[in-house]
């Protein structure tokens, strides 16, 4: 088995998790000062193919930083963990493949969870975020995962909630399916059932005002055809990359 370095290690169990990251992101998910430290370890799993990477040559997109993944060589090292799915594992083999359009979405949820985790430090807040790979074992609930798990501990009450990215050219079809299965999730009472805790609220990332207007509609129609209590809430994908997240940042869904 290769060597690595407790640090390395560190890199492959957040690559596990948020299944695709650039180095930026590794560097503050690490809250390391050093990237010239972060680009070292990140050549050597590359070298010994740990990990693989998206770069390109191309002018213009030379700039972008490279993108991370877990090549297949990070099995053997990672099998030996704790909290690791050896089905999750798998991935290894046919990550590299990956559409465009997949990997900006989890490189999406890096991104919103750094933005987020920054503004609860600013508030004083605790976050507990769980991505889509985190989730995999919690089999009560929902069959296709959120994009995350989100619980903001506060001094006097803790919020939870479920985000979902919605990608670029989303059936509507699609979505409508999305948001009565989970209407029907939760009227099968099976989040409080196995936890004890209070529904969350939704979270609904989108990528341009033609879904994000959809959604609101959509949602606000159907909830009035139900008996749930239910919270849904809306944003804009270029306006969390713009401005990050703040109190103005979610739209409600009004009835």
């Amino acid at each position: 088995m290769e060597h690595i370095t407790a640090k390395q290690l560190e890199i492959l169990q957040l690559v596990y998790r948020f299944r695709f990251l650039d180095r930026s992101h590794i560097q503050q998910l690490l809250n390391h000062k050093d990237p010239k430290r972060i680009n070292v370890w990140l050549k050597d799993l590359t070298e010994k193919r740990i990990l693989g990477r998206h770069y390109s040559t191309k002018l213009k997109e030379n700039t972008k930083p490279a993108i991370y993944y877990l090549a297949t060589k990070s099995r053997l090292i990672l099998l030996d963990q704790d909290n690791i799915n050896p089905k999750i594992l798998k991935r290894a083999y046919r990550d590299k493949n990956c559409s465009k359009r997949l990997i900006e979405h989890y490189l999406f949820i890096a991104h919103f969870y750094l933005q987020l985790n920054k503004q609860t430090k600013m508030e004083g807040s605790k976050l507990h975020f769980f991505t889509k790979t985190d989730l995999l074992e919690h089999y009560y609930l929902p069959f296709n995962r959120p994009d995350a798990y989100i619980s903001l501990e506060g001094k006097n009450e803790t919020k939870r909630y479920f985000l979902e990215l919605i990608d670029e050219g989303t059936p509507r079809f699609m979505l409508r399916k999305k948001i009565q299965s989970y209407f029907y999730y939760f009227d099968q009472n099976s989040w409080t059932k196995h936890t004890g805790y209070d529904n969350p609220s939704l979270l609904f990332v989108c990528p341009n005002v033609q879904i994000h207007d959809f959604l609101q509609k959509f949602i606000a129609s159907t909830k009035d055809e139900e008996t749930s209590d239910l919270q849904f809430f809306t944003s804009l994908m270029s306006q969390i990359q713009a401005s990050g997240i703040t109190k103005t940042t979610w739209h409600p869904v009004e009835t």
